[in-house]
């Protein structure tokens, strides 16, 4: 009898030992969802919420996080379930321009956002789910042309250099210290004037030696040095699509796979572009429009097809466009007009505003007396530009003016919020100026160190600006006016680049070839002591690490053969975080791990690395033999019995 004991409390030792080498993570009791509102123009807005248990559909979540944003929400039902038609100012226009509010799942999987198989009112969400409306049109194969920009933990996108395709400059960002908490040097010995673009849950600047994209911990995930020698780092990038965009000065506009940096395309224009391009779908097609300077003569406006390249049109302007960026408007392109430079570095009109249809049709021109050289913003029914002389103007789209208020001279892109318009000048002001309907009028002026040549901020309440002398300067103001502090990048330099928000960092590129990220470094805790468990091929991978305070935690991993990250959604649970990569194969896998707070502020580790191996050989090779001795022994026991 004793010698089938034996072996059976063996193989009992030896099951238990495979068992604990597989884990399942612990369901939270909570359902927390993310819900991330994509409009058109290139803005997206994101809110977390907390669902009731017996209603956790994606149709209660969205009411509650527009509830949360202020956004206008009407849908309706049918026997289909729950039909969304409008969210904020954008609503369904299926016959006319295509556009329509799409529901979006996030897959943790495959790291991407696909189309929702479930209607709104149908679809059950889990703890750590993130979902989104995106207010776009489909292609021929009836998928979005433009997905979301917004990743796990990642939810404040910034697309463009104005925060938007309207220029407003504003962003739904929170401000919070001006503690260092990172910065990466490009390769430049110019540095870097080009202004930084967020999402995909990365980081995108150029230089005149390559575009970048990062890591919210400042690492480098890619670079692409196509175009270089002078190429890069005038014109800021742009993202859509699956695409980053930019303009160079080798006089090319390229479009690069955003999530691994190789050339998607690219289509010689033979002028050279100094502001960004700009993107709307028209006819149910994506077209990229991008305005050029020419050295002594008129620049012009470019029309190309997105997805491959293929210039569409091109019209004469009146004069060349220099770093102002085009605004697009009901389906119209509004551009600056700087006037045509001259071998003094003089410009000559003609100066204005050029009103062109998305067809490459003049509607209207308005001349103005002076260079416009910032960029062209439209809130509400309104249309704002500032002229290099001060001259900051209000008017319709068809091109009459409301009002006209004098300022310092100025080549600085107003930020318009509501009816406050907030913009620098060349003197060293900043501005606040109420629209009052038929006039407008200056509410306070606050005096920096140097010129304001860079484009002005609004986040949260808060005012922006850089100023671009030898010791450039951050200051953040109240929008009452009030400052609430500054800070000076060391090495000291000149400021061009304009500040943007990328989730809880304020981002300031500067000339020395510096992008700085700051922050709070207090309020989050350190990601530290991570531990490692179980890394072998065939096995779930166990990543944890000890905090007191409970935030969203989200896991980020990739192995060695893939260029991008998959999410996970760790744990919280006596004090330890805990998540699990599913098994891999032999060979490196890569994460970091990104926090975020309430309040929506994020903390992202460094990256770890750590070498997927196959099992000990007494677990691999030993367990067969023992199994086939046992077998063997229990086999002749009830032979000899």
């Amino acid at each position: 009898m004793m010698k089938h004991i034996i072996p059976f409390a063996v193989l009992v030792l030896i099951t238990m030992t495979i068992a604990s080498t597989v884990s399942s993570q612990p369901e939270s009791s909570q359902i927390r969802a993310t819900v991330i509102i994509s409009f058109g123009n290139g803005e997206e807005l994101s809110a977390t919420v907390t669902l009731p248990p017996n209603n956790a559909t994606a149709i209660k979540a969205t009411e509650l996080a527009c509830e949360n944003l202020s956004l206008y929400l009407n849908y309706s039902w049918s026997t289909y379930g729950a039909f969304v038609t409008q969210i904020g100012w954008e609503k369904n226009d299926y016959m006319g321009s295509g556009y329509y509010w799409h529901l979006m799942v996030w897959k943790n999987d495959s790291y991407e956002w696909t189309s929702s198989i479930e209607g709104a009112s149908s679809l059950q969400l889990k703890d750590g789910d993130i979902v989104a409306w995106i207010y776009t049109v489909d292609n021929p194969s009836w998928k979005p042309y433009n997905l979301p920009k917004s990743a796990p933990a990642n939810y404040v996108v910034w697309a463009t250099p104005r925060g938007n395709f309207n220029n407003t400059g504003v962003s739904q960002g929170e401000i919070y210290r001006s503690d260092l908490i990172w910065k990466f040097k490009g390769d430049s010995p110019w540095g870097f004037s080009s202004t930084p673009v967020v999402g995909n849950g990365m980081l995108y600047i150029a230089d005149s030696s390559a575009l970048y994209a990062l890591n919210f911990n400042g690492s480098l995930i890619w670079k692409n040095s196509k175009g270089a020698a002078g190429g890069y780092g005038i014109a800021s990038p742009i993202l859509f699509g699956d695409f980053v965009i930019i303009g160079t000065y080798d006089q090319y506009l390229r479009a690069f796979n955003a999530l691994n940096g190789t050339l998607a395309w690219e289509a010689y224009i033979g002028e050279d572009i100094t502001s960004s391009p700009v993107v709307d779908i028209v006819n149910r097609t994506p077209m990229v429009f991008v305005a050029t300077f020419k050295f002594g003569a008129q620049g012009h406006l470019y029309a190309f097809y997105l997805e491959n390249g293929t210039q569409k049109w091109n019209l004469t302007l009146l004069g060349s466009n220099y770093f102002g960026i085009p605004l697009i408007f009901h389906g119209k392109l509004y551009v600056p007009i700087a006037g045509i430079e001259d071998s003094s570095y003089r410009w000559n009109p003609p100066f204005g505003v050029q009103c062109i249809d998305e067809h490459g049709f003049y509607i209207w021109n308005y001349t103005t007396e002076d260079s416009i050289r910032s960029s062209i913003v439209a809130s509400g029914k309104r249309i704002y530009f500032l002229t290099a002389n001060g001259n900051l103007t209000a008017m319709n789209e068809n091109g009459s003016v409301i009002w006209i208020e004098k300022i310092e001279s100025s080549t600085s892109s107003p930020a318009v919020y509501n009816d406050m318009i907030y913009v620098g000048g060349k003197e060293g002001n900043i501005y606040a100026i109420k629209d009052e309907g038929n006039s407008a009028s200056i509410i306070w002026k606050k005096k920096v160190n140097g010129a304001v040549q860079s484009n002005v901020l609004y986040a949260s309440g808060n005012i922006i600006a850089t100023t671009n002398i030898q010791n450039g300067t951050v200051y953040v103001f109240s929008s009452q006016g009030e400052l609430i502090w500054n800070y000076t990048p060391q090495p000291k330099s000149y400021l061009f680049s304009s500040p943007v928000i990328g989730d809880s960092f304020l981002l300031i590129a500067s000339n020395s070839g510096y992008l700085y990220a700051l922050g709070d470094a207090l309020s989050l805790p350190q990601i530290k002591d991570v531990e490692i468990s179980n890394a072998f091929v065939n096995s779930i991978i166990e990543i944890s690490f000890s905090s007191e305070e409970e935030y969203q935690a989200i896991l980020f991993y990739r192995n060695d053969t893939e260029d991008k990250y998959h999410a996970i959604w760790m744990s919280y649970e006596n004090g330890r975080y805990v998540g699990y990569i599913p098994p891999q194969k032999e060979g490196n896998v890569y994460f970091y791990i990104s926090l975020v707070s309430s309040t929506g502020e994020m903390r992202t580790s460094s990256t770890h690395e750590f070498t997927v191996i196959n099992p000990i050989p007494e677990i691999t090779f030993v367990l067969p033999i023992i199994l086939a001795v046992l077998i063997s022994i229990m086999l002749r026991d009830r032979v000899r019995g």
